[in-house]
């Protein structure tokens, strides 16, 4: 019987201290700025069997709701690619994006995922691969807040241009895709 109290008390204890340490950390709030550097790898699909190349970008957002934010990202997704019989060669396509768009955030103690989307521009380089295009991006992810300023967490990003992949929806396009898997390090200001 003198168990039930004890184990009460001590889920009472252990919410309140994770209660009490996490109120500091947040997500990056109203009229805060938060600039993050993501790395990691990315494909054309994000199939797991298909090579796979580096990724990178930097991210800048700025807080106009406590759940909402301005971003502007630019970016960069590299991956080898096959050749094809009567199409490209082999060798390596690049995706360099310029994008705005919002975040939305889910703060959620001192994990906070969250939800980004953005359009602009992705150009192309490599084999068989056109050369720019209005480009959208869907994007989820998680930080981890280490303190009040600073976050770790990994996100996933994909990149289309929605015109050609609207225009042949069966096929996913003409066009190469952008799917990336990154590491996130933030500082919020």
């Amino acid at each position: 019987m003198r168990r039930a109290p004890v184990a009460v008390l001590v889920a009472a204890l252990s919410f309140a201290m994770i209660g009490l340490a996490a109120r500091h950390a947040r997500a990056v709030g109203e009229d805060e700025w938060q600039l993050s550097a993501r790395g990691g790898g990315g494909n054309a699909n994000g199939y797991p069997f298909q090579p796979w190349g580096l990724a990178g970008a930097l991210d800048l957002e700025y807080g106009f709701h406590e759940a909402f934010a301005a971003r502007a990202s630019v970016g960069v997704v590299s991956h080898p690619v096959k050749a094809v019989k009567n199409g490209p060669p082999a060798g390596t396509l690049q995706a360099r994006t310029a994008l705005v768009g919002s975040t939305y955030t889910f703060d959620v103690l001192r994990l906070v995922p969250y939800l980004e989307v953005g359009v602009g521009l992705v150009q192309w380089s490599g084999p068989g691969a056109p050369k720019t295009a209005f480009a959208t991006e869907l994007g989820l992810g998680a930080d981890y807040l280490l303190t009040t300023r600073w976050a770790w967490g990994a996100s996933a990003q994909y990149i289309f241009a929605p015109a050609d992949l609207f225009g042949n929806a069966m096929e996913f396009g003409q066009r190469p895709l952008a799917f990336s898997l990154t590491l996130r390090l933030s500082r919020i200001f």
